[in-house]
């Protein structure tokens, strides 16, 4: 009996020799690969046709070169966050946000590009937006016109704040250390637009209207944006509490 406890432990203790072996050697093959780009993964080099995806920050400094200081600065220091904001419905064109970090005050740039070289900053412009879409490629569908609005809406928008888009009446930003009474009316909004706040969406009555709730100079305002064939909006807004208890966005 001895020796079959004996055997069985031999042979327990090989096949645990063996599978430590076989998950070391296959957690050593993982970590070899992790962080490596395989060919078919490496960006592609931008093409003549210019489908704009990817323009590295050399090229937007050199597209930005007309607007000078702050923002050519901007775009040099290795700190400055580019990132490119999803536009699907631009055949030919891009938006990129460029923010700046510490110790510079805060700051959003939000630059349009299209074509070979062109560029044109859209904060505080709308009139920069629908010069953006009416050269890249602008592509509208049921499906694309709130993403085109509310685009709009977020670069549009000043370079040190502006409005917050709303998905409910939750996402509000309140005041950290409201008063009992800020408290109170915070308590309130969200009772009575709990069931009427809500995301972005397109209006069942007419197709090319896009609804959006959102917070601007602490007013709670609901955005009525009809979208034009040509891509050009024109927005009605409806003031619902002209001074909400939030944080001022600018």
């Amino acid at each position: 009996m001895s020796n079959v406890v004996k055997a069985n432990d031999m042979y327990k203790s090989v096949v645990c020799k063996v599978l430590f072996v076989f998950i070391h050697a296959a957690f050593t093959l993982a970590c070899s690969g992790i962080g490596q780009i395989r060919p078919e993964q490496k960006r592609k080099p931008i093409t003549e046709d210019k489908t704009m995806n990817g323009l590295t920050r050399q090229e937007l400094i050199n597209r930005a070169t007309k607007y000078g200081d702050p923002i050519l600065a901007t775009l040099r220091k290795p700190e400055t966050v580019v990132e490119q904001i999803p536009t699907d419905f631009f055949s030919d064109g891009a938006i990129y946000r460029v923010s700046t970090r510490p110790p510079d005050r805060p700051r959003v740039y939000n630059l349009g590009v299209w074509g070979q070289e062109s560029i044109i900053l859209l904060n505080n412009e709308p009139d920069n937006y629908f010069e953006l879409a009416a050269n890249a490629g602008l592509r509208l569908n049921s499906g694309s016109k709130v993403e085109y609005v509310t685009t709009l809406l977020d670069v549009t928008r000043d370079f040190t704040g502006g409005i917050q888009i709303l998905h409910n009446i939750g996402d509000s930003w309140w005041l950290p250390s409201p008063s009992p009474e800020e408290s109170r009316l915070r308590d309130e909004l969200i009772g009575k637009y709990t069931n009427i706040v809500k995301g972005p969406s397109l209006s069942n009555d007419t197709g090319s209207t896009v609804i959006v709730y959102l917070i601007r100079d602490r007013a709670l305002v609901k955005a009525n944006a009809k979208v034009e064939n040509d891509g050009r909006i024109e927005i009605k807004d409806e003031v619902l509490e002209p001074l909400m208890p939030t944080v001022m966005l600018k």
